[in-house]
Order: structure tokens, then sequence, then C-alpha cells
């Protein structure tokens, strides 16, 4: 009984107090707060490592190589349901090219595929006359008297119209007063039509009206007579133009019907044709005549045209195939690039701050401004590195324009963690240095430098992460939506690499989530292209990491 009363009355017994109620609460708030971080940041990491694995382990081999090697393409997708084929550009158009030939080398065996090639050849020998001399001489005549016609029976017209301006108001319903701008209007509408029928002297058409336009304008009777008069010279130098088109034209077309003779493939006749189109409409352009013979050629063709027409149906959603190896390299380099040029101007600005600054107001406004520019935005970086790199020092959207942008957006990190690295370093060090009769930047470059890199290193891994995942600057400054080449590849000189836009991982997954129309195909892009990107960084930060360790192994102290 006793022994229950002092246990009762035990001054040492846990007690529930208001304060311990509080720290409770607390604790418990705090660890709740920390696993719901957790548990945020492990459903980011398995959302996108699940659904990206669908993309980057797509197809029948381990690894989907054509994400990791190909450029972005159009995706097309041939069939439905289970026998679904998705297919990006290249290969479908490789597959397409497959069932051509299969088609091209059956129609090659038959009796009709060698019965319209020797009939081909024999209006080919005769089609090849057109752009001869003798033959352009004759349709330069024929060219030129049917011009003359129609302009002299216009030109008529137009002065019949100012000759009696009464009736010709009342033929047209209007005021007298406005004849004249009629006919205006009618000789530039002349021109209009002159320079769509005639698109090689397109820029001497233009060039003709403005000469004459004053006259044009306000036209008369004797205004008329001259245009009339400059327009029949001006007709003189049309066949020359025409002549040596022709003549080109006709030239490709036979050069390319030697290939297919040759050769007598679909790809062989495919420019044979192609030449054949070309040349048809300069020649309608100026024979405007259908001979025998033109239209001979057409018809022995259609059995050829008709071998390589094969139709391979599909749906087709732009930017949601291939692959995106250029914003992989795009990425690697600018990430490089920036972190290179910001740990050089940083480290150099932490050494003058913690070494050879003299404390005082100065150096805290410095320290502070450098603070409140690891605040700013990085949108805000962007527009300053179009507006100075991009704009002012005419670089262009480039890689140099990118790495410096991305370089003074972390400098702020790098600047920080670099000084405090630096300022962690025992004082004896330097006196040490010092006291053995070394140079200030001696002992900076022996005693302490070395020894501050590993905490240097760490703000360079942070800063990795940052200048990798930021968006907006890139978009500004170094990427190009559908740059597919790489940056080495189209140089006339090898400094035209730095001034190359660049795709960016980051911009790549911006593109395809908003700039392009969604679809069922263009998740597995995203989450395929995030799943990269994550992995890209881990692996430069792991790098980093390692090469800090090491750097902590050798310079122990």
């Amino acid at each position: 009984m006793s022994d229950h009363k002092n246990k009762e009355v035990n001054p040492f017994s846990p007690k529930l107090s208001r304060e311990k109620v509080q720290e409770n609460l607390m604790f418990g708030l705090f660890r709740g707060m920390t696993y719901f971080v957790l548990f945020c940041a492990a459903f980011l990491f398995w959302d996108i490592l699940s659904k990206g694995a669908n993309k980057i382990f797509e197809g029948d081999g381990l690894i989907n190589w054509e994400f990791l090697t190909e450029h972005p393409q159009t995706l097309h997708v041939i069939g439905e349901g289970d026998e679904e084929i998705k297919l990006s550009s290249s290969n479908y158009y490789k597959l397409k090219d497959e069932k051509i030939l299969a088609k091209w080398n059956l129609f090659a065996k038959s009796p009709g595929f060698t019965s319209n090639l020797s009939d081909l050849d024999n209006e080919m020998i005769e089609l090849q006359k057109e752009w001869t001399e003798k033959s352009l001489q004759f349709t330069n005549a024929e060219f030129l008297k049917k011009e003359r016609d129609n302009i002299s029976n216009k030109f008529a017209f137009w002065s019949d119209l100012l000759t009696d301006i009464n009736a010709s108001a009342r033929d047209f319903e209007v005021e007298p007063q406005e004849i004249p701008g009629l006919v205006s209007e009618f000789i530039l509408g002349h021109f209009e039509k002159e320079r769509s029928r005639l698109p090689l002297v397109e820029t001497k058409i233009i060039l003709f009206r403005a000469q004459q336009y004053s006259n044009i304008e306000e036209p008369s009777l004797n205004t008329l007579k001259e245009i009339e008069k400059a327009y029949n010279a001006f007709l003189m130098k049309i066949p020359e133009t025409y002549n040596q088109a022709i003549k080109d034209f006709g030239n490709e077309v036979s050069l390319t019907y030697e290939d297919f003779t040759l050769l007598r493939g679909p790809k062989e006749f495919g420019r044979f044709a192609e030449a054949l189109v070309a040349y048809e409409t300069i020649r309608r352009a100026f024979l405007d005549i259908e001979t025998k013979n033109w239209n001979s050629i057409k018809e022995l063709i259609i059995p050829f045209k008709q071998a390589m027409s094969v139709s391979l149906p599909s749906r087709d959603y732009a930017y949601s195939g291939g692959g995106i190896f250029p914003a992989i390299i795009g990425t690697l380099l600018l990430v490089l690039g920036a972190m290179t040029i910001a740990i050089i101007l940083g480290v150099f600005c932490a050494i003058f701050l913690a070494e050879y600054g003299k404390p005082g107001k100065f150096l805290s406004l410095i320290r502070l401004a450098i603070l409140n520019l690891a605040g700013v935005p990085s949108i805000i970086y962007g527009l300053f590195g179009f507006g100075l790199f991009v704009i002012f020092l005419d670089w262009n959207v480039s890689l140099l324009a990118g790495w410096f942008t991305l370089a003074f957006m972390v400098l702020p990190i790098v600047i920080t963690a670099s000084e405090e690295s630096l300022r962690s370093i025992p004082q004896g060090f330097r006196e040490g240095s010092l006291a053995l009769g070394a140079t200030k930047w001696i002992m900076i470059k022996t005693s302490v430098l070395p020894f501050a890199m590993p905490g240097i290193l760490t703000s360079s891994i942070l800063g990795v992460a940052r200048a990798a995942g930021e968006t907006a600057p890139i978009m500004f400054t170094a990427a190009y939506a559908k740059r597919s080449e790489l940056p080495w590849e189209g140089l006339e000189h090898w400094t035209d690499f730095f001034f190359q836009g660049v795709m960016a991982l980051p911009y790549h997954i911006y593109v395809v989530s908003a700039k392009i129309p969604q679809n069922e195909y263009t998740s597995d892009m995203q989450y395929g292209t995030a799943f990269v990107f994550l992995f890209l960084v881990i692996g430069v930060a792991s790098l980093s990491m390692l090469l800090r360790n090491r750097l902590r192994k050798k310079y122990r102290w």
C-alpha cells in the first residue's frame, strides 16, 4: 500500500506538461514535413523513371538506341491496335522505298517496261531538238510575234477608251473623269499578269513598270504610245533569258534521262520526272504549245509513275518520333562551357574577396550585390543575355551567347561558395608559406587554392544542376527548336562552331510539351527526354563529386 502511494508521488515520474506537448507537436510536424518532402521527391522520380523507361527501353532490343542517337522527326503510325507500327520519318520513308523498289522490280520484268523505254528513247531524241539554236530562233520569232500582236490589241483598246471618253464612260457606267484612272488600272493589271506568267523576268517587269509609272498613272494618247514603244523594246530582252533557261533545264532533262536509261532504277526515274516538271514550267511559259511529241512523252512515263506510286497510309504526329541526340550534345556543351567560364571567373572573384579585398563598406556592398544576384529569376538572365550577347555584341543565338548567359546566372553561387571555401582554410597555411618567403600569389596558389578546391567543386555541382535545368536563358540565347544538325556540322570555318545555335534538353521538353499539338505519343517523348535529362545531370554531378573526393584525399589537412 505504501509502495503504491510512493509511486504516485514520485517526483521523477514523467509528467505531460504544456512544454512537452508543444515539443511533441513540433517534432511530429517537422517529421511529417520531412517525410512529405521525401514522398514528393520519390513520387517525382518514380513518375519520371517509370514513364520515361517506356520510351528508353521501347522496341525489340534492350535500349531504344534510335531515341538516343537520332534527331527529332515526325512519327508515322501505321495500322491500329495490336498491329500498330510506330516509325520515325527516316524509317517510314525507308520502308516506303523498299515497297516502291519491290513494285518497280516487278514492273521492270514485264514486256511493257522495255517497250515503253524504247518508245521513250525515240521521243526524247525529238524533244532534245527544242533547245537547239535553230529551234530556239524559230521559237523566239513566234514568241515575239504573238506578244506584239497581243500588246498591240491591248494598247489599241486602251487608246480607243481615251479617244472617246464620253462613250467609254457610258459603256462602263462611270464618270468621264474616271476613264483615265480605269485605263491605268487595266495597264497595271496587265503587268501583274505578266509577272505571274513570266516568272524568270519578273524583276525586269517590275523595273519597267516603275520606270513608266508616271505615264501609267496619268495615261493619255501620247503617253500610251510612249509606253507601247518602250514595251516593244522591252519584249526583245525576254527571249534571251528564257533561251538560257530552256537550255539549262533541257540539259538537266538529258542528263537525268541518261542516268535513268543506264541504271533503270526508281530513284533515277524520279529525278528524271522532276527535271521534266521543271522543264515543262519554263516551256509552258515561253512556248505555250502542246506538241505531239510532248504529249507522247507524258503518256509514256505514266506506267513508270504508276510503278513508283505506293500507298502507305499513316497517322502523322509532328516532333513525336526520332530521338534527342542533338539535344543531348547541346546540353553537354552548354553545361561544360558555362561551368568552365563560371568557375574561372567565380574563383578569381572569390580570391579577390577573400584574400585581397580590404574589409569595409565597399566589400560589403559587393557581397550584398552578389547575394541579390543569386535570387534574380532566370528569365531576367535570359533577357540580359539576349540584349547583351545576342543583339549588342551581335553573337546571334549561338553556343557562345548561351555559355556566357548561363555562366553569369550561376556565378553568384560559385563566388559565394568559393569564398567560403577559401576562408575555411586555416590562417596558419598562409602564414607558414609567407614565412618561407613566398609572395602572396604563390601562397594562394600553393597553400590555399588546392585545399579549397573540394569546396569550390561542391559549388560547381550546385551550378551544374541550375545551369542544365534552365529553359528561359537557353531559349533566348542558344537554342533553336528545329535545330537537328550538330554544332560541328556544316561549318565554313572552325570559329563558326562557337556561333552555331544548338538544341538543349530542357528546351526540347518545353517544345514537345507546349509548342506542338499534344497527342497520345507526345507524353512518351516528354518523359523519355526528362529521363535522359535527369541521368545526364546526375552523371555530370557524379563526375564532379568523384573529382572532389579525389582532391579531398590528395589535399587532406
